[in-house]
């Protein structure tokens, strides 16, 4: 079976997790839209699939229980304003490939802050690319951003949906397509989450300091409770935003014969 997970430190850790896990996935690394489409187009059996993607077209994917990627905070994704908050921005930079990214900034600049600042698209092959514009903020993604300094206020944008929220934004969820999700699957992805805990110490030292508390303390591998209340608030916000025209149900997959096993061995 082959898995797509995105070529970001969220995705290294699922994939040095399935490693440790003895996992038989074979592992694509690629941007999150194209592990969407590796998914589609069958090269991947699972994709870890943005959370907005799989809204929009919950009638094409089979969702699996018990992992998801979701944080507390999230320093791949910034809001840099050019002036502090007390100045209103009116306009902001962005590169359109993070569209999970625009939409939460744009979300987050409204409802927290009462700004509704004009979206500019750029052409960026890196997130300096997009400092570099002249607009009142820039919306930077990407693994350089923990690295970067700039000199004006910056927002962490996973900070800020859990202060508007109260709850851990859920990125991307496990997927496979509509009707194709076995028990194997969710028997490999089950491994691999427990791995994840296992490991997550020695993860989080091997790491530079900038990413040690998030790979330590931030990031989440369970779809729980506190993930699905937040996808709950989640869809209200694109629903009332126009962005879905409806709230569509994300019931995830069963494995009855799952739990039927589990239940036969509590039983023995």
């Amino acid at each position: 079976m082959n898995i797509a997970l995105w070529n970001t430190t969220p995705g290294t850790f699922w994939a040095d997790a399935i490693g440790a896990a003895g996992a038989e996935l074979s592992i694509i690394r690629a941007d999150p839209a194209r592990c969407d489409l590796a998914l589609r187009a069958g090269e991947a059996d699972i994709a870890l699939v943005p959370t907005l993607t799989a809204m929009r077209d919950p009638d094409l994917y089979d969702i699996f229980p018990e992992v998801a990627l979701s944080t507390w905070h999230y320093p791949f994704a910034r809001i840099v304003m050019r002036n502090d908050l007390n100045a209103e921005a009116q306009s902001l930079a962005f590169d359109p490939r993070y569209t999970t990214e625009v939409l939460l900034a744009r979300l987050i600049l409204k409802e927290h802050y009462g700004m509704t600042p004009q979206f500019f698209p750029v052409d960026a092959e890196e997130p300096s690319w997009v400092l570099d514009i002249d607009a009142d903020a820039a919306l930077i993604v990407g693994d350089e951003v923990p690295y970067m300094r700039p000199e004006s206020y910056a927002m962490d944008l996973g900070q800020e949906w859990y202060e508007l929220a109260n709850y851990p934004m859920v990125w991307g969820f496990f997927a496979a397509r509509k009707g194709e999700a076995t028990p194997e699957m969710m028997l490999a992805l089950r491994a691999a989450a427990s791995a994840a805990e296992q490991t997550r110490e020695a993860a989080a030292t091997d790491v530079s300091p900038e990413l040690h508390h998030f790979i330590s303390d931030d990031l989440r591998t369970r779809f729980d409770d506190l993930a699905v209340a937040s996808l709950t608030e989640y869809r209200q916000y694109l629903f009332y935003e126009n962005v879905l025209t409806d709230v569509p149900d994300l019931d995830p997959v069963s494995f009855p014969e799952l739990d039927e096993a589990e239940a036969e061995e509590d039983d023995a």
